[in-house]
């Protein structure tokens, strides 16, 4: 297996070699993923965030310097200089891998490819690898309004189990990629919608979403067509239709 990373902001990750097969999921800028076949410009690929087996175009495959960052911002926009009026030199999703390199003022540069400059982002944006958010509720909500979208993992546009995943990822908790598999393996089983509180996961036959408070639901669904906030017990009607029963509440440990 040859180790590369993902050089685009994000890219598509499908069931064949092929646009058309389905959309399974994104990987992000600077994460790696170990190449176990390459065929007529398409590589067959384990992400190693979350062990995710599908094939991505080789256009989005580099070698990158290890990433000393992460992003915890929904999107860091790079510009071509340090200065907030410079134009503009591509964005960087939340749950990017960077290598930052000079520091100026708020600005830091960001390293590509042997080691050029592919443009500055906000030092805000940012936060070291082993460093992480206090409240992982906090980074959902700043995605609130984002489009849905199958298969997405990209603030341009995720499904409801990219939203725990990219949320929880931020404050240093790795999670599955799938909502089946994060109902399974995630923290502890509670017993009643009375004991939820702000960070519990409320899981159906198929979908997820992440309790703000007691009373409220943050969930990225077709619904709305994007990531919003409704009072759960409200709602549960038109997702037990749609979806069947709550299947688990769990709290993240």
């Amino acid at each position: 297996m040859i180790a590369r990373q993902i050089i685009s902001p994000s890219a598509g990750l499908f069931n064949q070699a092929d646009v058309k097969s389905g959309r399974e999921t994104d990987a992000l800028f600077g994460e790696t993923v170990d190449v176990l076949s390459e065929n007529k410009g398409w590589a067959e690929v384990i992400l190693i965030t979350d062990g995710y087996h599908a094939w991505v175009e080789t256009k989005h495959l580099g070698i990158l310097p290890e990433a000393s960052h992460h992003v915890i911002a929904p999107r860091a926009l790079m510009t071509i200089a340090p200065d907030i009026k410079s134009p503009e030199a591509g964005y960087l999703p939340m749950g990017s891998q960077v290598m930052l390199g000079e520091a100026i003022d708020r600005f830091c540069a960001v390293i590509g490819e042997e080691g050029q400059e592919l443009g500055f982002i906000l030092a805000d944006h940012v936060l070291p690898q082993d460093e992480y958010v206090d409240d992982y509720v906090s980074s959902a909500e700043m995605l609130m309004g984002t489009p849905y979208r199958w298969g997405g993992r990209d603030s341009f546009g995720f499904d409801c189990s990219a939203l725990v995943q990219l949320s929880l990822a931020t404050a240093g908790v790795p999670v599955k990629r799938n909502s089946g598999d994060q109902e399974k393996t995630i923290g502890v089983t509670l017993d009643s919608l009375d004991v939820l509180k702000r960070g519990d996961l409320v899981f159906w036959k198929g979908h997820v979403g992440i309790m703000q408070d007691e009373e409220n639901l943050l969930h990225a669904n077709m619904w709305h067509g994007m990531t919003a906030s409704e009072n759960l017990r409200a709602a549960l009607p038109r997702l037990e239709e749609a979806t069947g029963p709550v299947t688990r509440l769990a709290r993240v440990s």
